[in-house]
């Protein structure tokens, strides 16, 4: 048996540390609250969580394929097309039925992406990417290219604008979603081989692992995940558009990106997707409450997800100060053989 190589899970080190996202969740709360008018009431903050819960939910998806060293672009499509479908099955199907109908398309085009990486070896990258314009182009067809409204119903509307116990469903939702996800990274075998799986896919093969059945079930729980949040988004819009949320699977990558999980595999943790979320939450909430216009929203945003990564990596490239050396080298050398 060989053994595995590659960096060891840090879920499963004894002593929890908090990683960088969190002092920068608790210095953009901070500066929020102080610069921007009613940002820290208490109604502003349930809408914050409320509206950010469909990314933090898509996100633990993302969280799980991005340990798996793949990446996956067909969230938004995915997210349209189950809308499509749970309209259009809800007279026949009812309320219930309707939004399963549309979870099971969400599923069938995670174990599609999951077959087709796993067993076939194809790159997430590009297999993600065609499904994208699949279940697009599919969610377009089947609606005729036009939004489909759903008839009004309190029961339709639930997931998105019910509470239990007072608290908004669609936060139990998200926070369900992110325990769901600490406990399976943390706490069972598969999430143990989902580490060494993206760590080191060859070593890990070599040892006796099932890859592909690994990676298979990670790539359908990310679809189920993707589809709660499409049940959730769907009844808050109350239609099935086709083009229904064009930029969801980038904001996930940005939201794990952003709470320091690298894009190579093999790491990552529930809490940074976490973070991850709230920081991108909160940029959304704090230029909405300032009125600023879509064009400074966006660079606003950007500028704080690229200075949020460049923050958490700079202490791993300062603990490897030969880097510059070596390359100065190289160049010094192709000086030389020229």
């Amino acid at each position: 048996m060989m053994a595995l190589t590659g960096a060891r899970p840090r879920p499963f080190s004894g002593r929890f540390t908090p990683p960088a996202a969190v002092w920068i969740v608790l210095l953009l709360f901070g500066v929020f609250a102080l610069a921007v008018p009613r940002f820290a009431s208490a109604g502003n903050l349930e809408n914050l969580l409320r509206v950010g819960s469909i990314l933090g939910i898509a996100a633990c998806g993302q969280t799980i394929v991005l340990i798996l060293g793949g990446i996956e672009f067909s969230f938004g499509a995915s997210v349209a097309l189950a809308s499509v479908v749970t309209v259009l099955a809800l007279p026949s199907a009812g309320v219930a039925g309707a939004f399963a109908a549309g979870g099971a398309a969400v599923v069938l085009v995670g174990a599609v992406n999951g077959t087709l990486v796993a067993r076939f070896a194809l790159p997430p990258f590009i297999v993600t990417l065609g499904m994208l314009m699949v279940a697009g182009g599919g969610a377009a067809v089947l609606a005729g290219g036009l939004p489909i409204d759903a008839p009004p119903s309190d029961a339709f509307s639930w997931p998105a604008r019910g509470r239990v116990a007072g608290i908004p469903v669609p936060i139990l939702a998200a926070a369900g979603g992110f325990t769901l996800l600490h406990v399976l990274l943390t706490h069972t075998h598969v999430g143990r081989l989902w580490y060494l799986v993206g760590a080191n896919m060859t070593a890990a093969r070599l040892s006796g692992i099932t890859v592909w059945r690994v990676m298979l079930a990670g790539y359908l729980l990310a679809g189920v995940f993707c589809a709660v949040a499409a049940v959730i988004l769907t009844s808050r819009v109350a239609s099935g558009q086709p083009g229904l949320a064009p930029n969801l699977p980038f904001e996930t990558i940005a939201a794990c990106a952003v709470g320091g999980i690298p894009l190579a595999g093999g790491q990552g943790r529930a809490v940074q997707t976490l973070c991850g979320v709230l920081i991108i939450a909160m940029m959304n909430n704090a230029v909405v409450l300032l009125n600023l216009p879509v064009a400074y929203q966006q660079l606003m945003i950007a500028a704080v997800i690229l200075g949020a990564v460049i923050l958490q990596q700079a202490p791993r490239l300062m603990l490897r100060p030969g880097r510059p050396r070596r390359w100065k080298q190289g160049l010094q050398g192709q000086e030389d053989r020229s």
